[in-house]
Protein backbone atom coordinates (compact mmCIF):
# COMPACT_ATOMS: atom_id res chain seq x y z
CA UNK A 1 0.00 0.00 0.00
CA UNK A 2 3.06 2.56 1.09
CA UNK A 3 4.39 1.41 -2.90
CA UNK A 4 1.16 2.33 -4.10
CA UNK A 5 0.90 6.06 -2.30
CA UNK A 6 4.31 6.22 -3.25
CA UNK A 7 3.18 5.72 -7.33
CA UNK A 8 0.13 7.67 -6.66
CA UNK A 9 1.84 10.93 -5.60
CA UNK A 10 4.84 10.63 -7.46
CA UNK A 11 4.52 9.04 -10.91
CA UNK A 12 0.78 9.63 -11.77
CA UNK A 13 1.18 13.33 -10.67
CA UNK A 14 4.50 13.44 -13.25
CA UNK A 15 2.09 11.99 -15.91
CA UNK A 16 -0.83 13.76 -15.04
CA UNK A 17 1.45 16.63 -15.64
CA UNK A 18 3.03 15.49 -19.13
CA UNK A 19 -0.07 14.50 -20.32
CA UNK A 20 -1.57 18.06 -19.97
CA UNK A 21 1.70 19.68 -21.04
CA UNK A 22 2.53 17.17 -24.70
CA UNK A 23 -1.13 15.83 -25.18
CA UNK A 24 -3.44 18.05 -23.90
CA UNK A 25 -2.95 21.30 -26.32
CA UNK A 26 -5.48 20.69 -28.80
CA UNK A 27 -3.84 17.28 -29.11
CA UNK A 28 -1.17 18.26 -30.78
CA UNK A 29 1.37 15.51 -30.39
CA UNK A 30 1.61 11.93 -31.51
CA UNK A 31 1.62 9.51 -29.18
CA UNK A 32 5.52 8.72 -30.63
CA UNK A 33 6.39 12.27 -30.49
CA UNK A 34 5.64 12.33 -26.17
CA UNK A 35 9.11 11.53 -25.01
CA UNK A 36 11.19 14.13 -27.76
CA UNK A 37 8.52 16.62 -26.73
CA UNK A 38 9.53 16.19 -22.80
CA UNK A 39 13.24 16.62 -23.76
CA UNK A 40 12.14 19.92 -25.87
CA UNK A 41 9.06 21.53 -24.46
CA UNK A 42 7.77 23.45 -27.59
CA UNK A 43 6.15 25.89 -25.38
CA UNK A 44 8.99 26.79 -23.39
CA UNK A 45 11.24 27.05 -26.74
CA UNK A 46 9.17 29.01 -28.45
CA UNK A 47 8.35 31.45 -26.12
CA UNK A 48 12.59 31.38 -25.22
CA UNK A 49 13.42 31.98 -29.21
CA UNK A 50 10.73 34.84 -29.75
CA UNK A 51 8.25 33.21 -31.86
CA UNK A 52 4.52 35.01 -31.42
CA UNK A 53 1.33 35.92 -33.37
CA UNK A 54 1.30 37.16 -37.06
CA UNK A 55 4.89 36.09 -37.61
CA UNK A 56 6.11 33.56 -40.81
CA UNK A 57 8.06 30.98 -39.64
CA UNK A 58 9.93 28.56 -42.12
CA UNK A 59 10.50 25.32 -40.85
CA UNK A 60 13.49 23.52 -42.81
CA UNK A 61 13.06 19.36 -42.29
CA UNK A 62 9.70 19.10 -41.01
CA UNK A 63 9.13 15.12 -41.35
CA UNK A 64 5.64 14.32 -40.20
CA UNK A 65 5.54 18.26 -38.13
CA UNK A 66 5.90 17.35 -34.52
CA UNK A 67 7.27 20.87 -34.26
CA UNK A 68 5.33 22.64 -36.97
CA UNK A 69 1.86 21.87 -35.30
CA UNK A 70 3.04 23.78 -31.69
CA UNK A 71 4.34 26.57 -34.38
CA UNK A 72 1.38 26.78 -36.59
CA UNK A 73 -0.97 26.92 -32.69
CA UNK A 74 1.72 29.93 -31.28
CA UNK A 75 1.64 32.60 -34.38
CA UNK A 76 -2.56 31.86 -34.97
CA UNK A 77 -4.59 32.72 -37.87
CA UNK A 78 -2.90 35.75 -38.62
CA UNK A 79 0.91 33.82 -39.34
CA UNK A 80 1.84 31.53 -41.40
CA UNK A 81 3.88 28.56 -41.88
CA UNK A 82 6.03 27.27 -44.75
CA UNK A 83 7.13 23.77 -43.85
CA UNK A 84 10.32 22.07 -45.71
CA UNK A 85 10.97 18.87 -46.24
CA UNK A 86 12.10 16.72 -49.09
CA UNK A 87 10.10 13.58 -48.22
CA UNK A 88 6.75 14.11 -50.32
CA UNK A 89 5.43 11.25 -48.39
CA UNK A 90 6.25 13.09 -44.60
CA UNK A 91 5.02 15.87 -46.11
CA UNK A 92 1.74 14.12 -47.00
CA UNK A 93 1.12 13.13 -44.15
CA UNK A 94 1.65 16.58 -42.41
CA UNK A 95 -0.94 18.20 -44.74
CA UNK A 96 -3.69 15.31 -43.38
CA UNK A 97 -2.47 15.82 -39.73
CA UNK A 98 -2.67 19.56 -40.15
CA UNK A 99 -6.58 18.61 -41.74
CA UNK A 100 -7.51 16.67 -39.04
CA UNK A 101 -6.52 19.02 -36.32
CA UNK A 102 -8.68 22.07 -38.12
CA UNK A 103 -4.97 23.60 -38.74
CA UNK A 104 -5.45 25.94 -42.09
CA UNK A 105 -1.77 28.47 -41.47
CA UNK A 106 0.85 25.75 -42.79
CA UNK A 107 2.04 25.00 -46.35
CA UNK A 108 4.14 22.13 -47.26
CA UNK A 109 7.16 23.32 -49.46
CA UNK A 110 8.66 20.14 -51.26
CA UNK A 111 12.80 21.74 -51.18
CA UNK A 112 16.39 20.44 -52.40
CA UNK A 113 18.82 19.40 -49.99
CA UNK A 114 20.97 22.67 -50.44
CA UNK A 115 17.87 24.80 -50.87
CA UNK A 116 14.45 25.31 -48.74
CA UNK A 117 13.01 27.09 -51.97
CA UNK A 118 11.00 29.22 -49.49
CA UNK A 119 9.32 32.48 -51.01
CA UNK A 120 11.79 35.26 -51.39
CA UNK A 121 11.97 38.13 -48.44
CA UNK A 122 9.42 36.41 -46.86
CA UNK A 123 10.50 34.73 -43.00
CA UNK A 124 10.67 36.37 -39.64
CA UNK A 125 12.17 33.14 -38.30
CA UNK A 126 13.46 30.00 -39.55
CA UNK A 127 14.18 26.81 -37.53
CA UNK A 128 15.68 23.54 -37.81
CA UNK A 129 14.95 21.01 -35.07
CA UNK A 130 17.67 17.70 -35.26
CA UNK A 131 18.09 18.24 -38.58
CA UNK A 132 21.35 20.17 -38.99
CA UNK A 133 23.50 17.75 -37.48
CA UNK A 134 22.38 15.07 -40.18
CA UNK A 135 23.00 17.07 -42.82
CA UNK A 136 26.93 16.53 -44.60
CA UNK A 137 26.92 19.82 -45.93
CA UNK A 138 24.70 22.40 -44.41
CA UNK A 139 26.50 25.80 -45.93
CA UNK A 140 24.93 25.58 -49.01
CA UNK A 141 21.19 25.15 -47.71
CA UNK A 142 22.04 28.14 -44.69
CA UNK A 143 23.30 30.36 -47.98
CA UNK A 144 20.09 29.86 -49.86
CA UNK A 145 17.97 30.23 -47.17
CA UNK A 146 19.24 34.00 -46.57
CA UNK A 147 17.49 35.22 -49.53
CA UNK A 148 13.92 33.92 -48.10
CA UNK A 149 14.51 35.80 -44.78
CA UNK A 150 13.47 39.48 -43.85
CA UNK A 151 15.44 42.04 -42.56
CA UNK A 152 15.83 41.77 -38.88
CA UNK A 153 14.78 37.79 -39.40
CA UNK A 154 16.69 34.89 -36.93
CA UNK A 155 17.66 31.01 -37.84
CA UNK A 156 17.41 28.67 -34.87
CA UNK A 157 18.93 25.71 -34.72
CA UNK A 158 18.38 23.30 -32.13
CA UNK A 159 20.55 20.08 -31.86
CA UNK A 160 21.87 17.64 -29.76
CA UNK A 161 24.93 17.54 -27.38
CA UNK A 162 28.02 16.00 -28.75
CA UNK A 163 27.41 12.93 -26.97
CA UNK A 164 24.38 11.93 -28.49
CA UNK A 165 25.49 13.07 -31.70
CA UNK A 166 28.70 10.34 -31.38
CA UNK A 167 26.49 7.71 -30.25
CA UNK A 168 24.32 8.59 -33.65
CA UNK A 169 26.91 8.18 -35.77
CA UNK A 170 29.36 5.59 -33.99
CA UNK A 171 32.16 8.65 -33.37
CA UNK A 172 34.43 7.72 -30.75
CA UNK A 173 36.36 11.05 -29.74
CA UNK A 174 38.98 8.97 -27.37
CA UNK A 175 41.34 8.55 -30.93
CA UNK A 176 43.80 10.29 -31.11
CA UNK A 177 43.86 10.34 -34.77
CA UNK A 178 40.19 11.37 -34.75
CA UNK A 179 39.32 14.98 -35.22
CA UNK A 180 35.40 15.45 -35.12
CA UNK A 181 34.65 18.97 -34.72
CA UNK A 182 32.04 19.34 -31.94
CA UNK A 183 28.49 21.04 -32.87
CA UNK A 184 29.23 24.40 -31.57
CA UNK A 185 32.24 24.98 -33.66
CA UNK A 186 30.47 23.11 -36.88
CA UNK A 187 27.99 26.11 -36.66
CA UNK A 188 30.11 28.51 -35.51
CA UNK A 189 32.14 27.58 -39.28
CA UNK A 190 28.77 27.72 -40.84
CA UNK A 191 28.11 31.29 -39.61
CA UNK A 192 30.81 32.22 -40.72
CA UNK A 193 30.86 30.31 -44.48
CA UNK A 194 26.88 30.87 -44.99
CA UNK A 195 27.36 34.61 -43.80
CA UNK A 196 25.22 34.50 -40.51
CA UNK A 197 26.60 36.24 -37.16
CA UNK A 198 26.08 33.41 -34.20
CA UNK A 199 24.16 35.87 -31.60
CA UNK A 200 23.63 33.37 -28.50
CA UNK A 201 23.77 29.72 -27.49
CA UNK A 202 20.31 28.39 -25.61
CA UNK A 203 21.18 25.97 -22.86
CA UNK A 204 18.05 24.93 -20.90
CA UNK A 205 17.94 21.77 -22.41
CA UNK A 206 19.52 18.89 -20.83
CA UNK A 207 20.18 17.52 -24.04
CA UNK A 208 20.06 19.85 -27.00
CA UNK A 209 21.68 23.37 -27.82
CA UNK A 210 19.50 26.23 -28.94
CA UNK A 211 22.02 28.15 -31.56
CA UNK A 212 20.11 31.23 -32.90
CA UNK A 213 22.24 33.26 -35.31
CA UNK A 214 21.15 36.33 -37.99
CA UNK A 215 21.94 36.59 -41.19
CA UNK A 216 24.17 39.51 -42.59
CA UNK A 217 23.43 41.08 -45.48
CA UNK A 218 25.31 43.25 -47.55
CA UNK A 219 23.74 46.72 -48.81
CA UNK A 220 24.20 47.49 -52.38
CA UNK A 221 25.45 51.24 -52.25
CA UNK A 222 24.48 53.79 -54.15
CA UNK A 223 27.62 55.47 -55.96
CA UNK A 224 27.90 58.95 -54.71
CA UNK A 225 30.22 59.87 -57.76
CA UNK A 226 27.53 59.79 -60.13
CA UNK A 227 24.81 61.43 -57.73
CA UNK A 228 27.01 64.54 -57.20
CA UNK A 229 28.63 64.91 -60.62
CA UNK A 230 25.18 64.66 -61.95
CA UNK A 231 24.10 68.48 -60.21
CA UNK A 232 27.48 69.70 -61.42
CA UNK A 233 27.29 69.29 -64.75
CA UNK A 234 23.70 70.83 -64.91
CA UNK A 235 25.44 73.01 -63.38
CA UNK A 236 23.35 72.64 -60.15
CA UNK A 237 26.58 73.70 -57.67
CA UNK A 238 23.76 74.20 -54.89
CA UNK A 239 21.94 71.05 -55.41
CA UNK A 240 25.42 68.80 -55.33
CA UNK A 241 26.26 70.45 -51.69
CA UNK A 242 22.87 69.38 -50.56
CA UNK A 243 23.25 65.93 -51.70
CA UNK A 244 26.71 65.97 -50.03
CA UNK A 245 25.02 67.24 -47.00
CA UNK A 246 21.92 64.89 -47.23
CA UNK A 247 24.69 61.69 -47.58
CA UNK A 248 27.74 62.34 -45.96
CA UNK A 249 27.05 59.80 -42.49
CA UNK A 250 25.34 57.78 -44.17
CA UNK A 251 28.00 54.91 -45.37
CA UNK A 252 26.14 52.17 -46.00
CA UNK A 253 24.02 53.03 -48.17
CA UNK A 254 26.27 55.26 -50.42
CA UNK A 255 30.32 55.17 -51.58
CA UNK A 256 31.06 57.70 -50.31
CA UNK A 257 35.17 56.63 -49.99
CA UNK A 258 38.12 58.78 -50.38
CA UNK A 259 39.19 57.31 -53.70
CA UNK A 260 35.13 58.64 -54.88
CA UNK A 261 36.32 62.09 -54.34
CA UNK A 262 39.86 61.94 -55.64
CA UNK A 263 38.76 60.52 -58.75
CA UNK A 264 35.71 62.77 -59.21
CA UNK A 265 37.80 65.98 -59.21
CA UNK A 266 40.05 64.44 -61.15
CA UNK A 267 37.37 63.96 -63.61
CA UNK A 268 36.89 67.48 -63.42
CA UNK A 269 40.06 68.68 -63.50
CA UNK A 270 40.83 66.73 -66.69
CA UNK A 271 37.66 68.51 -68.25
CA UNK A 272 39.46 72.31 -67.22
CA UNK A 273 36.38 72.44 -64.80
CA UNK A 274 38.42 73.92 -62.09
CA UNK A 275 35.18 75.24 -60.10
CA UNK A 276 33.12 71.58 -59.72
CA UNK A 277 36.36 70.39 -59.02
CA UNK A 278 37.05 72.27 -55.85
CA UNK A 279 33.85 71.97 -54.58
CA UNK A 280 34.34 68.00 -54.92
CA UNK A 281 37.83 67.83 -53.29
CA UNK A 282 36.83 69.98 -50.66
CA UNK A 283 33.62 67.84 -50.05
CA UNK A 284 36.38 64.63 -49.80
CA UNK A 285 38.27 66.88 -47.35
CA UNK A 286 34.92 67.66 -45.07
CA UNK A 287 35.50 63.66 -44.46
CA UNK A 288 39.20 63.20 -44.94
CA UNK A 289 40.69 66.33 -43.50
CA UNK A 290 44.26 64.76 -43.43
CA UNK A 291 44.13 63.81 -46.76
CA UNK A 292 47.60 64.00 -48.92
CA UNK A 293 45.95 62.89 -52.05
CA UNK A 294 42.93 65.48 -51.73
CA UNK A 295 45.14 68.34 -50.85
CA UNK A 296 47.26 67.35 -54.42
CA UNK A 297 44.52 67.23 -56.57
CA UNK A 298 43.65 70.88 -55.14
CA UNK A 299 47.33 72.08 -55.63
CA UNK A 300 47.16 70.78 -58.88
CA UNK A 301 44.09 72.90 -59.59
CA UNK A 302 45.44 76.22 -58.62
CA UNK A 303 48.90 75.28 -60.09
CA UNK A 304 47.13 74.65 -63.73
CA UNK A 305 45.23 77.64 -62.87
CA UNK A 306 47.94 80.35 -62.11
CA UNK A 307 46.81 81.16 -58.78
CA UNK A 308 50.30 81.15 -56.80
CA UNK A 309 49.65 81.71 -53.17
CA UNK A 310 46.49 79.29 -53.14
CA UNK A 311 49.00 76.92 -54.76
CA UNK A 312 51.07 77.82 -52.02
CA UNK A 313 49.44 77.26 -49.45
CA UNK A 314 47.72 73.97 -50.27
CA UNK A 315 51.32 72.76 -51.00
CA UNK A 316 52.34 73.41 -47.44
CA UNK A 317 49.35 71.30 -46.00
CA UNK A 318 49.85 68.81 -48.62
CA UNK A 319 53.40 68.80 -47.04
CA UNK A 320 51.93 68.37 -43.24
CA UNK A 321 49.78 65.95 -43.80
CA UNK A 322 52.77 64.49 -45.60
CA UNK A 323 55.07 61.88 -43.84
CA UNK A 324 56.68 63.45 -40.73
CA UNK A 325 60.49 63.35 -41.33
CA UNK A 326 59.76 66.39 -44.02
CA UNK A 327 61.56 69.57 -43.07
CA UNK A 328 58.46 72.17 -44.40
CA UNK A 329 60.06 75.31 -43.68
CA UNK A 330 62.95 74.40 -45.84
CA UNK A 331 60.76 72.60 -48.65
CA UNK A 332 58.84 75.82 -48.94
CA UNK A 333 61.29 77.94 -48.99
CA UNK A 334 62.14 76.56 -52.88
CA UNK A 335 58.22 76.83 -53.69
CA UNK A 336 58.75 79.63 -55.89
CA UNK A 337 61.52 78.51 -58.35
CA UNK A 338 59.78 74.74 -58.29
CA UNK A 339 56.03 76.66 -58.83
CA UNK A 340 57.91 79.10 -62.07
CA UNK A 341 59.62 75.72 -63.42
CA UNK A 342 56.18 74.35 -63.01
CA UNK A 343 54.43 77.01 -64.70
CA UNK A 344 56.66 76.76 -67.64
CA UNK A 345 55.82 73.32 -68.53
CA UNK A 346 52.36 73.84 -68.59
CA UNK A 347 52.83 77.03 -70.62
CA UNK A 348 54.78 74.68 -72.44
CA UNK A 349 52.37 72.41 -73.18
CA UNK A 350 49.70 74.14 -74.26
CA UNK A 351 49.44 74.93 -77.65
Amino acid sequence: MRNFHRWITGDLVFLFIFNIVTLGQKGLSEPWESELNVRQPPERVLNAIGIKPGMTIGELGVGRGRYTVFIADKIGNTGKVFANDIDETSLAYLRGRCRRLGIDNVETVVGKMDDPLFPESSIDLAIMVLVYHMIENPDNLLKNLKKSLKPGAKLVIIDPHDELIDREFGIDRSKNDLKVPTIKERIEKSSKSAGYELLKIETFLTLDYIFILKPIFTVEKISAYDLIKMSLLENRLDDAIRDFNNIKSDSIHYDISEKTFINLGSEFIGSRSYKEAIAVLNMGLELYPKSTRLFGEIGEIYLLSGEKEKARMVYRLFIEHGPDSLNIDKIMQNFDAMYEQMRQQIETKVP
